[in-house]
Formats: C-alpha cells, sequence, structure tokens
C-alpha cells in the first residue's frame, strides 16, 4: 500500500486536488483560500506546492493529499486511497469499504456499468449508435475519450451482467441502473446512447441516456441516489474545471451533445446542466473555479425567460454572468457544425451581454406592450431583486427609462419585492405607473441617485470632504441644489450647525437627500472609500455618455468640428475601456 501512496502523490498536486473544492488565490510561494472547516471570513489556509501539504492557521487542521480528502469526504483511508487513485489512472487493489471484505462501493459499481456500456458500444451490436454519431459527426476517439456507451434494447441485460460479476441486485437499485417491477427487476437504461457524468473529482456518480429511435423521452437520466444529487452535479466538470480555472471563465450550456461539441471545438471549459435550473450548489463550484461565467443556451427567446431565474442565482453568488445570444433556431451543437459556425459562436460569445443588460433587452418588447406590461415588470423586478444593488445601480438610467419613472423609485420597487420575499410570501403587485412629464412634477423633485448618494457621503465621512478635489466634485454634480450643499459641507461648516441653520430656514429638501441617500448607501456592504469610487466612476461615465450622445447628434446632423469628431472618438474609446474595467 505504501508504494500506491507514493505513486498517487507523484501523479497528483496538492493544489489541484485542494482547488476542487476550496477557491485558492496564489500568496507568495504558496496559495491562500476561506478554510473548508470552519467558518472564516480572512483566510487562514495555506497550500503548499512545494510540501504537497495543506494547514489551517485558524482550526489547526492540516495534512496531505489524503487526509485533506478524507476530511472533507467523510472517508477512510482505503475509500480516500482507491478515490485518488481513480483519479490518478492507476491500478490499485480495492480497499473501497475499508472493511476488509473487498465489496465494491457503489462507485465502483457504476465503473463496472459504465465498461459494460462502452464495451456494447465498441461490439457487434454497437453499430445503431455508432451509425447515429457518426451523423452527428462524433468520431470514435471523441466516444473513446468521453466514454461513450450504449444500452442494448434489452429488457435485462444489465441486471444479467451485474450478476455475474457478483455485484447484488440491491447495489445496482442503489445506484439507479436497475428498476424493480411486476415482472421482477429490469434495466433503467434500454436502447439509448450512455453518457457518463462524473464529478469534479472524477467520481462516476450517473448517466444520461439519449434515445436513439422509437418511442420514449428523448433523454433519460439517473435517478437521485446516495452519491449523485443533480444539484451538485455538472456535465463535465471533471474535464473542464482544469480550462476553467486557467481561462478565468466557464461557460455552461444545456444539452450533453452541445458539451462535448464545444470540448470538440476548442472550448474545453464548458459543462452541461442536468436537465434542472442552476442551482445555489453549481454555483459555488464554478465560483471556486473562476469569477466568470457564459450562459449558452438555444435561441429559443421562452427558454431564455424560463433560465433566467437560474442565471440571477449565479449573479447573486458572486459570478459575472454574461449572456451569449445564439442565432434564432439553433442550439450551439448545431451553429459549431455548420460551414463557418466557429467563426460566428466566437463572435457571439463576444457579443454576450451582462445578465441585466440582457433581461432588460429580453423583456423591453414586453414592457412596451400594455397587455403584457405588468407581468413582464414582475418577472424583470423579481430577477433584479435577487442581486446586490451594486449590480444594478449601473443599469439605473436605462431601467427608470424603461418603466417610466426615476432611478430612486426602481430602487424602492426592488426593496418592496425584497421585503415581500423575507416576508415569507410573493410580491404580486408591481405595477408600476410611469412619472409625470417633468413639467407637471412636484418642484422638490429628488436628483439623479449617485449624486444624492455622493453628497451623503461627504456629509458623513470627515476623511472624504477633506480628501476631495471640489473642484471634480462640482463637475460631477448636474444639480444646482446639490452643488450648493456640497460647497457648504465642503467648505468646512460642520454638519449639526448645517442642519440647524436649514432647519432654522424651513429647508426640507436638504434633510430629504441626506436621508435618502443614507438609505441608498445602507444597500452596500463595501467601505467609503470603495462607495466613493463607485459612485465618481458612475457619474463620470454617465457625463461621458452624456457629452457623447451631444456630439454623435451634432456629427449626424453635419455640425461637427474636426476638433469635435476627435473628442468624439476620444469619449468613444474611454466609455469602452471604462465599461470593460
Amino acid at each position: 500500500m505504501g508504494d500506491d501512496v507514493d505513486r498517487i502523490k507523484s501523479r497528483l498536486d496538492v493544489v489541484d486536488i485542494v482547488g476542487d473544492y476550496v477557491k485558492l488565490t496564489r500568496s507568495g510561494r504558496n496559495y491562500k483560500g476561506l478554510c473548508p472547516f470552519h467558518e472564516e471570513k480572512t483566510p487562514s489556509f495555506y497550500v503548499s506546492q512545494e510540501r504537497q501539504s495543506w494547514h489551517c492557521f485558524g482550526c489547526g487542521k492540516g495534512g496531505d493529499i489524503f487526509s485533506f480528502v478524507m476530511e472533507k469526504e467523510g472517508l477512510s483511508f482505503p475509500e480516500a486511497l482507491s478515490l485518488l487513485a481513480r483519479r490518478a489512472g492507476i491500478e490499485i487493489e480495492s480497499y473501497s469499504r475499508g472493511d476488509g471484505s473487498g465489496k465494491k462501493s457503489l462507485f465502483d459499481v457504476m465503473e463496472e456499468a459504465c465498461s459494460l456500456f462502452r464495451e456494447c458500444m465498441d461490439g457487434d451490436q454497437g453499430s445503431v449508435p455508432r451509425g447515429y454519431l457518426d451523423r452527428r459527426m462524433i468520431p470514435s476517439q471523441v466516444r473513446s475519450s468521453f466514454e461513450l456507451g450504449w444500452a442494448p434494447p434489452s429488457w435485462s441485460f444489465m441486471v444479467q451482467s451485474l450478476k455475474e460479476k457478483g455485484i447484488s441486485l440491491k447495489d445496482a437499485e442503489r445506484c439507479g441502473l436497475v428498476l424493480r417491477g411486476d415482472r421482477g427487476p429490469y434495466d433503467r437504461f434500454r436502447g439509448r446512447v450512455i453518457f457518463p457524468i462524473r464529478d469534479i473529482t472524477g467520481r462516476l456518480v450517473a448517466f444520461g441516456g439519449r434515445i436513439v429511435d422509437g418511442d420514449g423521452a428523448k433523454y433519460l437520466n439517473s435517478p437521485e441516489t446516495e452519491i449523485y444529487s443533480k444539484r451538485r452535479t455538472l456535465f463535465l466538470i471533471d474535464k473542464a474545471k482544469g480550462a476553467i480555472r486557467n481561462g478565468g471563465h466557464s461557460i455552461i450550456v444545456e444539452g450533453y451533445m452541445d458539451a462535448l461539441r464545444l470540448h470538440m471545438e476548442g472550448y474545453p471549459q464548458t459543462v452541461a446542466t442536468l436537465g434542472t435550473a442552476l442551482t445555489e450548489d453549481q454555483a459555488t463550484i464554478l465560483k471556486r473555479l473562476a469569477d466568470e461565467v457564459f450562459i449558452c443556451y438555444d435561441a429559443d427567446q421562452a427558454g431564455q425567460a424560463a433560465a433566467i431565474r437560474g442565471m440571477y442565482v449565479l449573479q447573486k453568488a458572486g459570478l459575472s454572468v454574461k449572456v451569449v445570444a445564439l442565432p434564432e433556431g439553433q442550439d450551439p451543437d448545431d451553429l459549431l457544425r455548420a460551414d463557418g459556425g466557429k467563426a460566428l459562436f466566437e463572435s457571439c460569445l463576444k457579443r454576450a451581454l451582462p445578465l441585466v443588460e440582457h433581461h432588460i433587452k429580453l423583456l423591453s418588447p414586453a414592457i412596451k406592450d400594455d397587455s403584457t406590461r405588468k407581468s413582464a415588470v414582475h418577472d424583470l423586478l423579481e430577477g433584479l431583486s435577487n442581486i446586490d444593488v451594486t449590480d444594478v445601480s449601473p443599469y439605473l438610467p436605462s431601467l427608470a427609462a424603461l418603466l417610466g419613472i426615476r432611478d430612486f423609485e426602481v430602487l424602492d420597487a426592488l426593496e418592496k419585492v425584497r421585503s415581500g420575499r423575507r416576508k415569507g410570501g410573493r410580491f404580486v403587485d408591481t405595477e408600476i405607473s410611469p412619472s409625470l412629464p417633468e413639467e407637471g412634477r412636484d418642484s422638490l423633485e429628488m436628483p439623479p441617485l449617485p449624486e444624492i448618494a455622493l453628497i451623503s457621503l461627504l456629509w458623513s465621512e470627515f476623511d472624504l470632504r477633506r480628501k476631495c478635489d471640489t473642484r471634480e466634485v462640482m463637475e460631477l454634480l448636474s444639480d444646482p441644489r446639490l452643488k450648493l450643499m456640497a460647497g457648504s459641507i465642503i467648505m468646512g461648516e460642520s454638519p449639526s450647525s448645517l442642519e440647524k441653520r436649514w432647519l432654522e430656514m424651513g429647508e426640507t429638501f436638504q434633510l430629504r437627500v441626506l436621508a435618502r441617500g443614507g438609505a441608498y448607501l445602507d444597500e452596500f456592504t463595501q467601505n467609503s472609500d470603495w462607495k466613493w469610487r463607485h459612485f465618481c466612476h458612475l457619474l463620470y461615465r454617465q457625463k461621458g455618455q452624456m457629452r457623447y450622445n451631444e456630439l454623435r447628434v451634432k456629427m449626424l446632423k453635419g455640425e461637427a468640428t474636426t476638433r469635435e469628431i476627435r473628442e468624439m472618438e476620444d469619449l468613444r474609446q474611454k466609455l469602452v475601456s471604462q465599461k470593460g474595467s
């Protein structure tokens, strides 16, 4: 057994093993992350690639790859040895149960089934599925590397084959391979191309089956079992994890064939969902590997609308979600098999929209239609209410314009949805009435919310008042009332004396601004310096966008000077770089 341990350690890297469970970042010669064995907010968990060991300075646990897997998975040493041996591609004596019985674990049973399915694919009875895969342009080397198999259209092929290998039908049932009916046990998968599904550590946990001809559901998947949960699994995550880490992003598709095609065409960072909406568990897995994810679902609009909720689950988990729009009527497999498909797919990836922007674009036609407005607004607010206000903030102007209200009213509507959810119910009344036109509004209308936030920060943070550039602040503010407030605050008059003066003069606008800004800033968890940078950046961008639009109108009318055209191009480049930063 000692030789087996040494061979496994020589082939596996502790950073890769631990990285399946913990998001690691380089820290000098080591890697660090949040300890998976106790709650902490500041990383105290370190991994040494040089020593091939790990240690947490918070809880004191540590060891090598074996101790980590045993601790995290709750395995005995023989079970951890078996798991890591499979991952290293090393044949060892079976110690899967750790009780000396030699009885196979459920993972071993799944591996036996996979071998049987693969033998059927490669044997005489595999001519039908091989022909089907040939037509789908899946060559033999891909069939082999992705372990594709064939479940013959037999009532009891798997039942009999596992019996011959000494595997109990009870274990086969526990794996979801066998069912019991009035006529006794029978195979779950019959007449289907088989796709093995492995977890992130490489353990075989389930199968997916695609029917080739005849009646029945197009796809049939393993049921939930002791070793398989759809919520915690993604197809091809075991093969994709390295590419996701190295590339900094993942790609999610819906089907097995879509995922295979993307891997074949040079996108090994691709995974597929397994017939369920995206879940928090899947988001956690992806977030450990990279911060950005591209969602590449079929071009059917109704299908995309149904998947939006799952996308917000990913965004809520801290992932930057971008949605890839494919040509109408095509899925990734169709597109990449067509002439020029890869170039077109690449252009679709480059044009992918952030989730919020995509959702706004998707629902805009329905919101503008009186007959569908109410339900569309409800769907939009339900989605946006799931994510941090920081992610919504850049889109407040376009949301306000689309809904016909002011930006702070958008935030108020979102808070109503969140409040309804916190109370255990669903927020139903999301009907929003457009605001009055400018001339009909109250003379005490609130200025833009980002400007209010800037004023509130100046009011509450002495260091910001002391360090800020008065001229730059004034340039960022468009409302003359706020400029007057900013001047009074920056010039050194104490907040208490200012408040007293405003109250004595019967002026309530300033106090309403500060109350509104304070409530808005409470939505953010970051520190004051971050908030200041965030809102300055947002206002700089908005101001630049307004100037760019003004110059573009002049250019289209043929009224722009050469200097103004150069200014417009400079602004365009700045806006593009700011958007990508």
